[in-house]
Parts: C-alpha cells; sequence; structure tokens
C-alpha cells in the first residue's frame, strides 16, 4: 500500500512539473509586441508582407503567389546567436541561404562538375554506336546559385473562361 501512495505522489509530481514547464514564457517573449506590420496584396496576384517584433523577431517576402517568391527571416537563438535565413522558392525549387545551414561539401561540388564535363555513354544495342546521353543542366545550378539576383517571376498565366456549347436547350421550369 506504501510503495501505490509513493508512485501516487510521483505521478502527481510529474504532471506537476510537466504542466509548470508548459505553462512557462520566457522574459523575452512575456511582453512581446508588434513593432512593425505590412502587407500589400495586388489584384495580378502579386504581394508582399514584413514584421518585426520587440524580442528581435523580423521577416519579409514578396512574390507572386504560387509561382516565385523570395524573402527571409532572423531572429536571436536561445543560446543568443543571431540566426538569419534568406530564400528564393520558384519553379526551379527552394533555395535557402544561412549561416546556420550546412554547405555542400567540396567534394560533392567537384562529383558534380566531373559528371557535367564527362557525360554518361550508352552503346546503342543493335547498332553498337555510342550514344551520349544529356544531362539536365538546370538540375546542376542548383548547387550554383547566387540569391542575390532577384528572381523574375513570369506572369500568372490568363484564365479565360471556357466557353460550353450546348447541344439542347436547357429545360425550362413551369
Amino acid at each position: 500500500m506504501c510503495k501505490n501512495m509513493q508512485l501516487s505522489l510521483l505521478i502527481q509530481l510529474v504532471c506537476v512539473t510537466a504542466l509548470i514547464q508548459a505553462a512557462y514564457i520566457p522574459d523575452s517573449d512575456r511582453n512581446t509586441h508588434t513593432l512593425h506590420n505590412e502587407l500589400n496584396v495586388d489584384p495580378d496576384g502579386s504581394y508582399s508582407y514584413a514584421y518585426e517584433t520587440s524580442n528581435g523577431i523580423t521577416g519579409k517576402q514578396s512574390g507572386l503567389g504560387g509561382i516565385a517568391v523570395q524573402g527571409g527571416s532572423s531572429y536571436i537563438s536561445p543560446e543568443g546567436t543571431p540566426i538569419s535565413i534568406s530564400y528564393v522558392a520558384d519553379e526551379k525549387g527552394y533555395y535557402p541561404v544561412g549561416d546556420h545551414i550546412p554547405k555542400v561539401p567540396d567534394y560533392i561540388l567537384r562529383a558534380l562538375a566531373y559528371i557535367r564535363t564527362h557525360p554518361y555513354q550508352v552503346r546503342d544495342y543493335y547498332t553498337g554506336e555510342l550514344k551520349t546521353v544529356a544531362h539536365d543542366a538546370e538540375a546542376f545550378k542548383v548547387y550554383e546559385r547566387d540569391i542575390q539576383e532577384p528572381t523574375t517571376p513570369r506572369t500568372r498565366p490568363s484564365v479565360t473562361p471556357k466557353v460550353v456549347h450546348l447541344t439542347h436547350a436547357p429545360p425550362t421550369q413551369r
């Protein structure tokens, strides 16, 4: 009976500790408020927004919805390290840049350069002729992309209403 009571007391203590930790808000975030908040949306689908809070969190993004965006954000980590990221997302993919993001090792870049300059060759089964297989040049540009170059998103495809031709008159209600 004593073990059951000790187990019950231990469970209660763990639950109370978990509740206290869940309700804890760091002092830096307790009285945080928004210093700047801006949003612009245009009829063509392009937009931009920017925000800044009193605890040092900032963010901005602009682009053409569903086509291409570029932006960034920054904050101070719990260890006191400034974290900043900028990114581009378009038809070529999502490309983030930040000091905290691991870099592609040099040996990978050298291997990609070798692959790019030494195309794969296949021997034709019937003729015995060697044929070169072309690489997708865009695939190699992912690792060489300069994020400082602004993206120029293509315009949103126009949405024209479809014309429906009826083969017979619609029924009328009386």
